[in-house]
């Protein structure tokens, strides 16, 4: 007798949704404005950040009303985008909060899979 197929929920971690806004993380102001005013046309929340700092200091404010992260790796200043998601996934707060990475630049595939994001924009 053969075992029936398991759900994909039965092996798979299955996250609860979460609600909140989206933090876009993007330091030209025209992608970042441009990106901020598409989304909220499609009906959600966004805040903004142009640079690294920032972007963590709105996530240590506030971890729970974020829902979701996009991510640009390029950042100026002493807090790039590679930091933001090292210290976001090193925080058990921040953690589980989902993050999209917006790149113009292919990282290499042991970088790539370092930052553990949730999806890509190349």
């Amino acid at each position: 007798m053969t075992q029936p197929a398991l759900a994909a929920t039965d092996t798979d971690e299955v996250r609860a949704p979460r609600r909140g806004a989206i933090l876009l993380v993007e330091d030209r102001e025209d992608v970042r404005l441009g990106l901020a005013q598409l989304l909220e046309y499609h009906g959600y929340l966004v805040t903004d950040a142009g640079d690294g700092e920032t972007a963590l200091g709105r996530l240590h404010a506030s971890p729970d009303d974020i829902a979701l992260i996009l991510l640009d790796l390029m950042l100026p200043g002493a807090l790039g985008g590679r930091d933001i998601r090292a210290q976001q996934l090193a925080d058990p707060q921040l953690a589980d909060i989902p993050a999209v990475v917006i790149t113009a630049t292919e990282p290499p595939p042991d970088e790539r899979a370092g930052l553990h994001a949730d999806g890509w924009l190349d």
